[in-house]
């Protein structure tokens, strides 16, 4: 199961993730993510405390807002990774690309 709530705050969008990114949530996920693609003038955070698993298809996804965002002189920050969520990031070489937080 997979869940994406979103919020804005003064100058930057925040998501927040539950569960598993896996390639069956990956659809709902990229609907989820879509205000990003229509702002250009704002940081991203995404918090992954409760964000179980993540697939080659979220990292796709993570991957693309990403390159949007900085594109746009904007940042992106990963929040609350596990150390689970954390190596797969690490292993697929991703994790320098974003900012962290605990």
């Amino acid at each position: 199961m997979f869940k994406i709530t979103s919020s804005e705050q003064i100058g930057k969008l925040v998501f927040n993730l539950v569960g598993d990114l896996d390639n069956v949530a990956s659809t709902e996920a990229a609907r989820g993510f879509e205000p990003v693609f229509e702002r250009t003038d704002c940081d991203v955070l995404i918090d992954c405390t409760e964000l179980n698993y993540i697939s080659s298809s979220g990292l796709r996804i993570l991957l693309n807002i990403y390159k949007h965002t900085r594109s746009n002189h904007h940042l992106v920050t990963l929040k609350g990774l596990s150390d689970d969520v954390r190596e797969v990031f690490v292993l697929g070489g991703f994790l320098q690309l974003f900012l962290t937080e605990d």
